[in-house]
């Protein structure tokens, strides 16, 4: 095992780690690379493998004992940390990945042409399945390899979720054509059932999208996504931009960018480097004097104004820091009225923050107030900060077109920006954080409410 000093070490290591996504990398002593793995929260995961009781005969023990060294790559999702941890088992080859494994060899995901016939007729039609090496055919386009079937069944899930395809066998196809109606997967949406249709066109644009999607190319593709909608609308061809305008919105989970593994390979500190570069384009954008290493978000979620909550979110250095989100149960106000519930919401925010409040701990000031919403919300905060004496930058977004609102004068002021931006990724990303964390209070509150 390790000395008791290597222990010590590496477990004040652990406890530095940031609670992000992102790959970890384990060296020896001659400072190999041993095993790397993906984790949701580093500082968790890592933490694991010297926290529990290992059987002193398993793999893992044996893995522990041979640790000198940690090393990380932070990255901005789940799936950045999937893609990441299979790029970087490609290039160490770490023995351990390939002890602890349990499957017999590591699976690829595989796009694959087959021949099948829709209405009498022959078609090549793409599939997307997971294959080991050995069942690799000539002409497949693979990506991988991946370190076990977890992984795998993760990317597919994330990936159907924005874009469905096909898994099927061709018997399976011929059967459900014949049919005229969709398997199980086309009903639940999760497959486009090529098999029931003619047009295979959006099919093959699908398949596509998967492709992009795994080399890391999402910024690009939203950015043909938006200009293909944008010219069909032109056109009035609004039934088709609508299709478009649908599978952006899928895009959701991944609009933030997923960047390919090579990278953060090239560069380790890609995320920080990103989150400077969010903060110094969000100052520009706003016409900052400083900034703002503070940001701090809200939003209000209720129904009808009954168990109305609000929520507070912040990113630190541009970075999320869910340590510092807090959640305000609306007391005054038992009617929908956001411009009351943001009013009320900030006026206690600020007060706690304030230093002639005595005898609670106080928060620290925001560089920035972000409020979800428009000239109303802007407007309430604005009557807030100006009551209270603070001089503290505010900027509303609003949903429809993501459009920046800020108070100009007496009257108010809309700038747009690429969402492409680093600045407006985080800004968005923000708001989309406070209303998620705000509905979550709200249903707890309605459960609870209603006894359920």
């Amino acid at each position: 095992m390790n000395s008791s000093n290597t222990n010590k070490r590496l477990k004040e290591k652990v406890a530095k780690l940031p609670q992000v996504p992102g790959s970890y990398i384990f060296k020896d002593k001659d400072r190999r690379v041993i095993y790397v793995g993906k984790a949701n929260n580093l500082r968790s995961r890592v933490g694991s493998y010297f926290r529990i009781d290992l059987d002193t005969g398993s793999k893992t023990a044996a893995l522990v004992s041979k640790i000198n060294d940690i090393g990380f790559i932070e990255v901005a999702s789940e799936f950045e940390a999937l893609i990441l941890e299979a790029e970087l088992i490609k290039k160490y080859k770490p023995r351990y990945n390939i002890v602890l494994k349990d499957d017999r060899s590591y699976l690829y995901i595989v796009i694959r042409n087959e021949i099948v016939k829709i209405s009498g007729i022959k078609y090549k039609l793409p599939k997307v399945i997971t294959a080991r090496k050995t069942e690799i055919l000539k002409g497949d386009i693979t990506f991988g390899p991946f370190p076990n079937a977890t992984v795998v069944k993760s990317i597919f899930r994330i990936l159907r979720e924005v874009v469905p395809f096909r898994d099927c066998s061709v018997g399976k196809f011929t059967r459900y054509e014949r049919l005229s109606s969709p398997c199980l997967w086309g009903h639940l949406g999760v497959c486009p059932a090529p098999c029931t249709t003619k047009d295979i066109t959006l099919y093959r644009k699908n398949i596509t999208y998967v492709k992009k999607i795994l080399l890391g190319k999402v910024p690009k593709l939203i950015l043909e996504l938006e200009s293909e909608m944008k010219n069909l609308s032109r056109q009035q061809d609004f039934e088709k931009a609508a299709e478009y305008r649908n599978l952006l919105s899928r895009f959701s989970y991944l609009k933030q960018g997923v960047r390919e593994a090579e990278e953060y390979i090239d560069n380790p500190y890609l995320v920080e480097d990103l989150n400077k570069k969010a903060l110094e384009e969000i100052k520009e954008f706003l016409n900052l004097n400083k900034t703002p290493n503070r940001i701090e978000c809200y939003d209000i979620s209720n129904i009808s104004g009954k168990e109305a909550v609000g929520s507070m979110v912040v990113a630190t250095k541009g970075k999320i820091d869910k340590k510092e989100y807090r959640r305000f149960k609306v007391k005054f106000k038992k009617t929908p009225d956001d411009f009351s519930m943001i009013y009320e919401i900030l006026s206690r925010r600020l007060k706690r923050g304030s230093r002639e409040v005595k005898g609670i701990t106080r928060w620290l000031d925001p560089d920035l107030i972000i409020v979800d919403g428009g000239a109303p919300q802007v407007s309430a905060v604005s009557e807030v900060l100006k009551e209270l004496n603070f001089n503290i930058p505010l900027v509303g977004l609003a949903k429809k077109f993501e459009t920046l609102i800020q108070k100009d004068g007496d009257g108010f002021k809309s700038l747009k920006f690429s969402e492409e931006k680093e600045g407006m990724k985080l800004i968005i990303r923000l708001r989309n954080e406070s209303h998620r964390f705000a509905q979550r209070y709200h249903h707890l509150l309605r459960s609870k409410f209603l006894g359920v």
